[in-house]
């Protein structure tokens, strides 16, 4: 999933707008911060996958599930330890041309944001083993893909919110749900990041640059992130260089130079940190994968 700032990439395509990540066995279990206009729901296939939804930070466990909003700032991380299945898809994909009850009192309210779902839904509470029943319907559905398998995915996707509505997971939207300000601040600085992190970046001018104070952007970024900024942008880095070693040839200490580490030393003990293993290893563990 390449997560770079306001995802513009497609989800699926036009006619089927829908997909499942990550896609492979070496696809990156490290995710960054990023936003889109689809829904997102993310399960847990095994070990811990930490998240951060909004300005709320989870641990989550095999089973759990979790509703990432639509526009919501989120990032996860799971790893050699957790593996998760994220799905990505328009609200407004799942609605009826014709005006029935489930299209006026729930499909119609949850595309238009006026009904939004719950966000944490934990191994054994109500809703959860029907709805993480249905997803893995869905993932094997697009695996298989027989004819009319794309019928098959909507059905189930429905049958989710039909779950979700029956065990009191859709609730109204309300306003003041979120601070819009301080959502847009967060999203500034996480695009802003994004897209210049692999430059020298000083504190004091990143928080200029939004008109805050150092000591107040630090505060800003903790609280809502739950690290620092340096924090942050290692792991921009990381996430990044993990990607060129599964997608190129090139040396292990010329893509650290390339995703703005200026110290290899400092790139290996980060990187370990990270993925629990140096990056010749990653690599090689890459390899073998085939």
């Amino acid at each position: 999933m390449d997560a770079s700032r306001r995802e513009k990439r497609a989800h699926g395509t036009a006619a089927f707008p829908f997909q499942i990540y990550p896609r492979g066995p070496k696809d990156n279990r490290f995710v960054p911060y990023h936003w889109h206009p689809e829904l997102e729901i993310i399960t847990v296939i095994s070990g811990e996958v930490g998240l951060t939804i909004a300005e709320n930070r989870y641990t989550g466990q095999k089973g759990d599930v979790f509703f990432v909003d639509v526009e919501q700032l989120h990032e996860i991380r799971g790893g050699q330890a957790g593996d998760f299945r994220a799905f990505v898809f328009p609200l407004d994909s799942l609605e009826f041309q014709r005006m029935d009850l489930a299209q006026s009192e729930i499909l119609g309210p949850l595309a238009a944001r006026q009904l939004v779902l719950r966000t944490e839904l934990r191994r054994g509470t109500p809703g959860n083993a029907g709805i993480t029943d249905t997803l893995a319907m869905v993932e094997r559905a697009c695996q298989v893909k027989q004819n009319g398998y794309q019928l098959l995915v909507k059905a189930g996707l429905l049958q989710i919110v039909a779950l979700a509505a029956a065990n009191g997971l859709l609730m109204p939207q309300k306003a003041a749900l979120h601070n819009d300000y301080r959502a847009q601040t967060l999203k500034n600085i996480v695009e802003y990041l994004n897209a210049h992190f692999t430059e020298q970046l000083r504190l004091n001018d990143v928080a200029a640059r939004f008109g805050l104070s150092p000591q107040y952007f630090c505060t800003f970024f903790r609280e809502n992130l739950g690290k620092t900024m340096v924090q942050h942008i290692n792991f921009l880095r990381i996430e990044q260089a993990s990607r060129l070693l599964r997608e190129t040839d090139r040396a292990i200490m010329d893509i650290a130079f390339s995703v703005g580490f200026e110290n290899f030393s400092y790139f290996i003990k980060r990187f370990r940190e990270v993925f629990g293993c140096t990056p010749s290893q990653y690599r090689k563990n890459l390899q073998q994968l085939g």
